[in-house]
């Protein structure tokens, strides 16, 4: 009874058509707080050594 019902759930979710899947970058998926571009890494590096320079 049990197997049946894991079967059937199995059979749900499953993608029968391997077309029909959502292809992406196989990039990890990081939080929008952690997400930041090289560019911004080093502009806040800079603006971190402006800083300490100042102080």
């Amino acid at each position: 009874m049990v197997r049946q019902w894991i079967s059937r759930v199995r059979e749900w979710i499953a993608v029968e058509d391997p077309e029909e899947r959502i292809e992406g970058s196989g990039e990890p998926i990081t939080s929008p707080q952690h997400r930041r571009s090289a560019d911004a890494d080093e502009l806040l590096s800079e603006t971190d050594e402006h800083r300490e320079r100042e102080s």
